[in-house]
């Protein structure tokens, strides 16, 4: 019983005095225990929880509110999946048409809506006369190609015959008959295929109708709908935001503009080492090659390998190790002169970070995921730097103007779309 209470009252009995219960004698202190009391009522449980345990369980809740958005988010953009990649080739679009705009505005004082509408035709027209020319041209090399194709297959077989493989004609026979029973046994699924493809390009004529009405009006009404984006968050956020917002519009244009001229470059090269090789469908390896180098890294290596086996169809292979050489030296001139010398004042992203975002984009995206990934990621980089900065600040390696203020609604406010 005197062991409870002792424990109850920290060591003191009650009716005894602080002196009276000290074992060193009167007038001694009494000594604190050492441990801490097992049980306490008169203690929040809460406090015993280390500060560190605590920032820990603060951003564990707080990042799993983060993902839980982000996952709604993705889910709601799948759901709209081509009104956002509509919207974000419009932006690619803007950032390349938005010079030849200014240029027709300055020359053209009229209505508002005239020197959008100009380099938007101008843009659609150059964008189908190379369509129309690489069409013509595979057109007219359908049966030379188609006959390459079918001396090669009958050199494989003959190869699958005679070479280290020894197959039997009943062999490669019976494989050519098993395709071909597969297809007439599935006349179903084929009919399910030709529906569907009809549904994909219903898709993307409503898609490609949208991205011109965007970028129509991001070039006329851009600086409107960036003064109104910024209005949406509070009043004490517009300077910031509008500064992280020209940041990040001038890195995205800078890059669109010297990556065209990167793919301009690259597709004109190979064009005429294809010509001058008279290589079929030269024009359009050119311009699969030219959109190809969109993809930085490995877009011009893929789109370079199919121009090699063409041209080993053709003409052999010494040609085609002529064509694959001009495709090593290009990939090497866009690594160490032309990244460096067009990307350097607008782009400041590591190679590491541009592959992994390749890789990434194209594992979510597929080839539209390749071809976001690398420009989001350089406009992500600029405008988090931008947000951390503040206005007035510069950025490393950049030079960035005061943000001027906005007006509500009023052509003064410019916005993303109106940087250079």
């Amino acid at each position: 019983m005197r062991i409870a209470q002792l424990l109850r009252g920290g060591g003191q009995v009650p009716g005894q005095s602080a002196e009276q219960s000290s074992p060193n004698g009167p007038g001694q202190p009494v000594p604190q225990p050492m441990t801490p009391v097992l049980s306490d009522s008169r203690r929040n449980s809460a406090e015993a929880v280390t500060w560190p345990v605590r920032v820990a369980a603060s951003w564990s809740w707080r990042l799993l509110i983060v993902a839980a958005a982000v996952y709604v988010l993705v889910r709601v953009s799948a759901s709209v999946g081509i009104v956002i990649f509509a919207v974000i080739i419009a932006l690619f679009l803007t950032a390349v048409l938005l010079p030849l705009e200014r240029q027709f505005r300055r020359l053209i004082p009229g209505p508002n809506s005239l020197p959008p509408l100009l380099a938007l035709l101008t843009g659609v027209a150059v964008l189908g006369a190379i369509g129309y020319l690489v069409a013509w041209q595979i057109s007219s090399h359908t049966t030379v190609l188609a006959d390459d194709v079918s001396n090669q297959i009958t050199q494989a077989e003959h190869w699958l015959r005679t070479g280290p493989l020894h197959l039997k004609s009943a062999n490669i026979s019976k494989i050519a008959t098993s395709l071909t029973n597969t297809i007439k046994s599935h006349p179903g699924q084929l009919v399910s295929g030709a529906i569907s493809t009809v549904r994909t390009a219903s898709e993307a004529l409503a898609g490609l109708l949208l991205v011109l009405l965007v970028s129509f009006y991001l070039l006329r009404d851009g600086q409107l709908i960036w003064a109104w984006v910024v209005r949406l968050f509070p009043r004490a956020a517009h300077a910031r935001l509008d500064h992280a917002g020209r940041a990040g519009w001038r890195t995205f244009g800078g890059y669109m503009r010297g990556q065209l001229l990167i793919a301009l470059f690259h597709g004109v090269s190979i064009t005429i080492v294809l010509l001058v090789l008279r290589v079929p469908l030269a024009v359009a390896l050119g311009v699969l090659i030219f959109l190809g180098s969109f993809i930085p890294l490995v877009g011009l290596t893929i789109t370079g390998a199919l121009a090699v086996v063409v041209t080993l169809l053709e003409h052999g292979w010494i040609t085609a190790l002529i064509v694959a050489i001009v495709i090593i030296a290009l990939v090497q001139a866009e690594g160490h002169l032309l990244q460096p010398f067009i990307m350097s004042r607008s782009v400041h992203v590591h190679p590491l970070a541009v592959l992994l975002a390749v890789v990434a984009g194209t594992t979510l995206g597929g080839i539209a995921g390749a071809l976001i990934a690398v420009p989001l990621v350089a406009f992500l980089n600029t405008t988090i730097q931008a947000l951390r900065a503040g206005p007035g600040q510069p950025l490393p390696g950049t030079c960035l103007p005061q943000p001027r203020n906005l007006a509500s609604g009023r052509p003064a406010a410019q916005g993303p779309a109106d940087e250079g």
